[in-house]
């Protein structure tokens, strides 16, 4: 069983993942702006999932997707030292997927407002990529984000593989992207916030059916 821990405002992950994966718990934290870095973020974090641990941990694998409290290192690695189980962080499993393809240069695509969409372009070159382009859907809060039409990236993805970039981006577990993989790729490859996270729960899963 799978452990997915969601944001409130997140309806569109937990349909989209159950294409990929049958047996899927869904657990959702509340909604709280911010991005989760502050001392008393972190606090009412944890509380709350101290709430739904016992619970969590019943999966064979632990999947937190969304960015709140993961966007660094230190707060991706104090998440899975929180848990027993092995964690996929989607914020991390995207960061690892672009390196794994070698991805120095990356184009940016976000559903996001421009606010909202510069933020994840700072977060992105702190890991050390650089971006040579991006797209902002100009979408703000869950609701809106879901409703994002399939076309609407599918679009904004085929304008990213005509620039010079080693791979392609496309932010946010909220946005569905699973169900049109096939739809975005092209010449570059794609890694959005989901299929990342899909991919890194794959992974763990074949390594323990192997050992």
């Amino acid at each position: 069983m799978i452990s997915l821990i969601l944001s409130e405002e997140n309806p569109t992950l937990p349909n989209d993942i159950k294409l990929v994966f049958n047996d899927v718990k869904v657990f959702y934290m509340k909604y709280y702006p911010g991005h989760g870095i502050r001392k008393d973020e972190q606090e009412r974090m944890y509380k709350e999932l101290s709430l739904i641990k016992n619970e969590v941990e019943k999966g064979d694998v632990i999947v937190y997707a969304r960015s709140y409290g993961v966007f660094y290192r230190d707060g991706m690695n104090r998440l899975k030292k929180f848990f027993s189980k092995p964690v996929v962080v989607s914020t991390e499993a995207i960061i690892d997927r672009l390196r794994e393809l070698g991805a120095k240069k990356v184009y940016v695509v976000t559903p996001y407002n421009q606010r909202r969409h510069d933020y994840e372009i700072k977060w992105i070159q702190g890991f050390g990529f650089q971006v040579v382009g991006s797209i902002a859907l100009g979408r703000t809060g869950g609701p809106a984000i879901a409703s994002t039409p399939h076309e609407l990236v599918i679009n904004a993805v085929k304008v990213a593989q005509e620039s010079s970039a080693d791979a392609i981006y496309v932010a946010c577990t909220i946005l569905s992207t699973l169900p049109i993989l096939d739809k975005l790729s092209g010449k570059l490859p794609v890694v959005t916030a989901a299929s990342a996270t899909v991919d890194k729960v794959k992974e763990i899963i074949n390594l323990r059916n192997n050992v």
